[in-house]
């Protein structure tokens, strides 16, 4: 582990103080492709961000080659992620909200350039939540490595090597919620993705809506083929029209997405809610929310920006600083993404 494992709003400098091997049980309920074998904590300490303490946490799991697809053989993956407790939960446990943080497949492709960018773990020292940075997979050398890449959204066709290669990324998910639980009571659980993280995020709404009472995401859009949602998830929705790698009504520069605009009116469907998309003047109001039946919400935000010159850099409407950028440009009521989804799903 090295220095630059932990970050804080400025710039947190992690010290490592020791690392030490929990050896467990294989869980029963493991799917045949991946198992929960031991987990290694890497207790870090920093000294910029006072009161918040973030350790690495690793989940050694199993992976199965599927015996359709060309992928790496099978082999033992170090599934890690970045716990980040407030310092008075460690001492004083009691029931606290979890925020999972989904980073993307491009320019925040590991849970380090994320937390770079959303810092949650700043919010969650103010409002007493816990934080934690999965990180995904990618190829390198033709073996998986689990340090960033993508997230299995169970796309249809596959896009990615997670989804290609069948990385059960939910079991990884389901397990470091176990671990958390396993040392903290939590009260609630929501998540939070860009890009493909926040289609991952999707995906785990729709498969485990018992699980998260909410979630958030920008520039992503609902991938997950076989979500058959049998409740609903209040879902905050960011999404740039200048986007063309995930665009809004579908389509995309490297991939063929789904419209994020028929995603979201499933997903108010199921809420209950009626979303007025089309009659909502966006450039009055940069967020619309839906009209729902139940406790839950749907709310969409429509951003317009380009961000730069797109044809130097046509991924720049794409890039969460963009998005974040223009989200704070224009709306009235929240000074950025994050904290407007914090005020929205931690009621």
């Amino acid at each position: 582990m090295n220095a630059n494992d932990i970050h804080s709003k400025i710039s947190l400098i992690a010290t490592l103080l020791g690392c030490a091997l929990l050896v467990g049980g294989n869980d029963a309920s493991a799917l045949e492709d991946m198992e929960c074998e031991q987990i290694v904590v890497c207790r870090t300490e920093t000294d910029v961000l006072e009161g918040m303490e973030c350790e690495r946490r690793s989940l050694i799991m199993n992976y199965v080659r599927p015996f359709d697809v060309k992928c790496p053989a099978s082999a033992v993956l170090d599934r890690s992620y970045i716990l980040c407790v407030p310092s008075k939960l460690k001492l004083e446990p009691k029931p606290a909200s979890l925020v999972l943080a989904f980073h993307g497949a491009g320019e925040s492709s590991s849970r380090l350039a994320f937390q770079n960018k959303v810092h949650f773990e700043v919010r969650g020292l103010t409002d007493s939540f816990i934080t934690a940075y999965p990180n995904g997979c990618r190829l390198v050398e033709d073996q998986i490595v689990c340090d960033g890449g993508s997230w299995n959204a169970q796309g249809d066709p596959p896009r990615g090597m997670s989804e290609k290669c069948k990385i059960n990324d939910a079991f990884f998910i389901d397990q470091v919620i176990n671990d958390i639980q396993s040392h903290y009571p939590i009260s609630r659980i929501i998540a939070y993705g860009h890009s493909k993280g926040g289609m991952f995020a999707y995906s785990l709404a729709c498969d485990r809506p018992r699980v998260f009472s909410a979630i958030g995401v920008t520039a992503a859009t609902l991938t997950d083929v076989t979500c058959d949602l049998p409740e609903g998830v209040s879902i905050f929705h960011v999404h740039n029209l200048m986007d063309q790698s995930v665009p809004f009504e579908g389509g995309g520069i490297e991939f063929d997405w789904p419209s994020a605009k028929k995603g979201l009116y499933f997903w108010a469907i199921k809420n209950r809610c009626v979303l007025p998309i089309n009659a909502h003047d966006f450039s009055e109001d940069m967020c619309l929310e839906a009209f729902c039946q139940t406790g839950l919400s749907v709310e969409l935000c429509l951003l317009d920006v380009a961000g730069g010159d797109p044809n130097i850099d046509p991924i720049l409407p794409h890039r969460y600083q963009t998005y974040d950028a223009a989200f704070m440009a224009g709306n009235k009521n929240h000074e950025n993404i994050r904290d407007a989804f914090l005020e929205k799903c931690l009621k």
